[in-house]
């Protein structure tokens, strides 16, 4: 077990953050009865709420039961009071609401005294007793008071239900994201900052925002609610909008190589490897926030400025060859404006931009296949919020999100071609497959909120639409050139070739993919207190996808007549590719409609013990995932290659050999009867509130897959059935004169199956066979809620799993299918083994593995006196299952990887965390 500690120096945090903003998805509520001494309702109460997050004061009146409700509430502290004609006010304060949760505060009133008013400032309740999603808030107090990598995937890293796909160790990992799973779901996200879905693609976070711009950052791995779309995490992020006092903030964060160290310097096995670490060489980030009134109660500022420079060893790369640095900028603001009693308008704008000049540098990429980028983000919302009446609440949106991700080349393609080793990895030549990414997403949404009391119990019913248009511009852009050679150990073995034109005609003589997903739902929800112990929640959320691309055209350089060698009849005599056109299309359209169903019981009746059950059905988020059909997009062959000369270069046809395999719109189709992806979700739990603030849950989770979809060669499934046998070469990496090298260490003999067919690349996206997967995890949490903002939260989560390993999912390559995927070499993916179907030629050791893993994590912050800060932060992670992967050629499928035993056989060492603070 290895312990990787790094330190952070922080400068001056000067002032407290600004106050909290509007929350923007599954809004905070206070709820409750008003009753009198001796336990009869009161209609007609007057209950306000008051709170430093409130632009100005919400009121409510009691209705003809009793029952009050106060919805989409910003998180915050907050203080009710109850008024009423002959009746002493009473007031209850230290109430603390967060984002999403209902809190359920009664109240009894006395008859008119001498002391007209009783103010309670009592225990808040924590327990929610009637939302069933299970997840994390983290507060403004824990952003900043608890030391983490200051960027989102720090928080999803100390979210109950998130396991890591790599491992942050004091900023290591912030000029990149990290995958993360959701209960087992990979992918499949909604990250939402301030109410603008940002998820790029089907589950990233879209761009690097402002950490410290943040107010809250809320999620829910499981039981989200008609909200949300997908089976994976939302993640809401809150920013900060201002209030009636100016604060301001800033911090600056700096570290150098002296802070770091490690426990791997001087392992003689890792050093002959070519082991460097990757340590931070330098890092410092510096953050200024202010926000407060223009005039107070009506109108409210916000803005920010971050920036950020790290600059990173390379594992295995001499520092004089190249680092991996990073500089990022972020810029916020925020306005939010009281119109009326009624009415509320807020204003939000992010723009950030980031640079790197060596993406993708790595031991198995050499520098001058490394990849620079210099990409910008950008974030616009409009909302207008209007309190109709006691009863109903409104809320309506226009929101913008998109970015432009380029990656380039650092050397000429015509003097230093591409090529790949499969069976090393190693990339050397100009980068392949240089692209533009440009995505936007417009999206309009609208919700309402309406309170029905005394009507078999009370209902708070939500009905909302929602409108995106996920726009996603890739394109392959003839920087890396037309072909790609792809070596095995060092001899030629493939050629590559893409239908990609020159450089300097895109956009005149040709085009890439413009892909679209025009997306539409609606949804209502009924949450139903049948009585003061029993609520149900009953939702049903439809929606529509419908998947097109616009027209395009392509114009390729190669454009050779296919020989006889290449084996398949319908590809001999014609021209590899050929200058087309393509009109507009749309490639399929689907319906779907979910429930969410679940159950809250209060055990005692006191508000303290609650037990809950939740049944839900989400459907996958296509995105850009058929972006592969459009043949307006790069197309794909893939051919033995006869280096009839031995110059390891491509002099015509002539070199050409047997057909490998297709990708592109030209050669894939979509099956008309492909079904829809989607996860079943079955909750249980239970939480009790007991000393103080504090609170235990249990929870049990599983989440089954459906239907899940890859582009697959139907020349190829189901077509291994030709038994051959392979002597596999064992090779290892070792450092000799100073240059990680593979070296043969064995060999051993495999009996494989070769397909009974040449593959003649009939791609199709459709579902792949045995595709449904299998996730059940067991939950442990304590979290305790101190005086002034101090606390303790942790959660012990243990899964089991039953799945699909190593091939590929929605939106993935034919390449990931037609056999294994090679596993990444990048730190961001601690669990390199994909999850996805492929098609295995070694049925000893099946695709389909189970595998256990665990996870645990506790944060806690404790001021001292002299207003000393002490906070720790620990995360312990098992380590993922894993296999040897052997690799072969065979004389019809070509390159195929497998794996040599099952994944629970192995497993790489479990990962310890800690970081600490302290503070004055």
């Amino acid at each position: 077990m290895k312990v990787h500690l790094r330190v952070l120096m922080f400068g001056a945090l000067v002032a407290a953050c600004a106050a909290p903003a509007l929350a923007q998805i599954d809004q905070g509520r206070l709820t409750g009865t008003v009753t009198d001494t001796q336990g009869g309702v009161l209609p007609g109460v007057t209950v306000t709420a008051k709170s430093p997050a409130l632009i100005g004061t919400r009121s409510v009146v009691s209705e003809a039961d009793g029952k009050y409700s106060l919805p989409a509430l910003p998180s915050g502290e907050y203080e009710l009071s109850f008024e009423l004609g002959g009746f002493q006010t009473f007031t209850r304060g230290n109430l603390k609401l967060g984002l999403g949760q209902i809190l359920t505060v009664d109240a009894q009133l006395r008859v008119a005294a001498l002391q007209e008013t009783v103010t309670v400032s009592a225990v808040s309740p924590v327990v929610d007793m009637q939302n069933t999603k299970v997840g994390t808030d983290f507060t403004t107090d824990k952003l900043v008071g608890v030391p983490t990598a200051t960027d989102v995937w720090a928080v999803l890293g100390q979210a109950s239900g998130v396991r890591m796909n790599g491992f942050d160790v004091g900023g290591s990992h912030k000029s990149q994201q990290t995958g993360y799973e959701s209960f087992g779901i990979r992918n499949q996200n909604r990250v939402l900052n301030d109410g603008v879905d940002t998820t790029e693609g089907t589950g990233g976070a879209g761009f690097y925002a402002d950490y410290f711009a943040n107010d809250e950052v809320s999620v829910a791995a499981a039981g989200g609610d008609v909200e949300m779309n997908t089976p994976g995490s939302a993640v809401v992020n809150t920013i900060k909008s201002g209030g009636n006092q100016v604060k301001m903030l800033n911090n600056l964060t700096y570290q150098q190589e002296s802070f770091v160290g490690d426990n791997q310097t001087g392992d003689a096995e890792k050093t002959a490897r070519g082991y460097t670490g990757q340590p931070n060489i330098k890092f410092w980030e510096g953050h200024t926030d202010i926000g407060g009134p223009i005039k107070k109660d009506t109108l409210w500022f916000f803005g920010a400025y971050n920036h950020f420079k790290i600059d990173k060893q390379i594992s295995g790369v001499p520092r004089n060859i190249a680092t991996d640095l990073g500089l990022f900028d972020n810029e916020t603001t925020k306005e939010t404006y009281k119109a009326s009693a009624a009415d509320t308008i807020v204003g939000y704008i992010q723009y950030g931009r980031k640079q790197k000049p060596n993406r993708g540098l790595s031991v198995t990429v050499s520098p001058e296949a490394a990849q620079p980028q210099d990409s910008i983000s950008w974030v616009y919302k409009g909302e207008h919020q209007r309190v109709w009446s006691n009863r109903l609440f409104t809320d309506f949106k226009v929101n913008l999100f998109g970015y432009d991700f380029p990656l380039g080349v650092k050397t000429d393609f015509q003097t230093h071609a591409p090529r790949i080793d499969t069976g090393t990895s190693f990339t050397s030549g100009a980068a392949w497959d240089a692209f533009d990414l440009a995505r936007q997403k417009p999206q309009v949404t609208a919700q309402a909120t309406y309170y029905v009391p005394n009507k078999a119990g009370s209902h708070d019913l939500k009905v909302g639409f929602e409108y995106v248009l996920d726009i996603s511009k890739y394109t392959i852009d003839g920087r890396s050139g037309p072909i790609q050679y792809r070596d095995l150990n060092g001899a030629t073995n493939e050629i590559q070739f893409v239908d990609v034109g020159k450089n300097s005609d895109l956009n005149n003589t040709w085009s890439g993919g413009n892909n679209r997903n025009q997306r539409y739902a609606g949804y209502a929800q009924d949450r139903w207190n049948l009585n003061a112990r029993t609520t149900f929640q009953l939702g049903l959320r439809w929606d529509y996808q419908r998947p097109y691309y616009l027209a395009g055209k392509r114009d390729p350089i190669i454009r050779d007549v296919l020989p006889a060698s290449v084996g398949v009849p319908s590809l001999i005599g014609q021209p590899m590719f050929q200058a087309t056109s393509f009109p507009e299309s749309a490639i399929i359209t689907r319906n779907s409609v979910a429930p969410r169903l679940g159950v809250s019981y209060d055990v005692s009746g006191k508000g303290s013990t609650v037990l809950k059950a939740f049944y839900g059905r989400y459907y996958y988020n296509y995105a850009d995932a058929f972006s592969a059909l459009n043949p307006g997009g790069a197309n794909y062959k893939t051919f033995k290659f006869n280096d009839l000369n031995g110059n390891r270069l491509y002099d015509g046809p002539q070199e050409i050999g047997a057909f490998v395999a297709s990708a592109g719109g030209v050669s894939t189709v979509t099956d008309p009867n492909v079904k829809k992806p989607y996860a079943d979700e079955y909750d249980l739990s239970a939480e009790h509130q007991f000393w103080g603030e504090s609170s235990v849950r249990v929870a049990y989770v599983r989440k089954n897959t459906f239907n899940e979809i890859s582009t697959v060669d139907l020349s190829r499934v189901g077509h291994f059935t030709v038994p051959v046998t392979r002597t596999i070469t064992l090779q290892e990496y070792q450092r000799i004169n100073g240059v990680a090298t593979t070296v043969t260490t064995g060999t051993v003999e495999v009996n494989l199956f070769d397909l009974d067919q040449r593959p003649t690349g009939q791609n199709v996206v459709t579902n792949v066979p045995d595709g449904s997967w299998k996730y059940d995890t067991l939950q442990f949490a304590f979290n305790k809620r101190f005086g002034t903002g101090l606390f303790l939260q942790s959660s012990f989560d243990y899964q089991w799993r039953d799945e699909q390993r190593g091939g590929g999912g929605l939106g993935g390559s034919v390449s990931f299918t037609n056999t294994l995927r090679a596993p990444s070499p990048s730190p961001l993916d601690s669990d390199p083994m994909r999850i996805g179907f492929f098609n295995n030629p070694y049925p000893t050791v099946p695709n389909r593995q189970k595998s256990t893993n665990w996870q645990g994590r506790a944060m806690a912050r404790y001021v001292f006196p002299f207003d000393i800060g002490a906070a720790a932060n620990l995360r312990v992670q098992s380590g993922f299952a894993y296999a040897r992967i052997y690799q072969t050629s065979l004389p019809l499928a070509g390159t195929v990887r497998f794996f040599a035993e099952d994944i629970e056989n192995n497993r790489s060492e479990t990962v310890p965390i800690l970081d600490l603070r302290a503070d004055k």
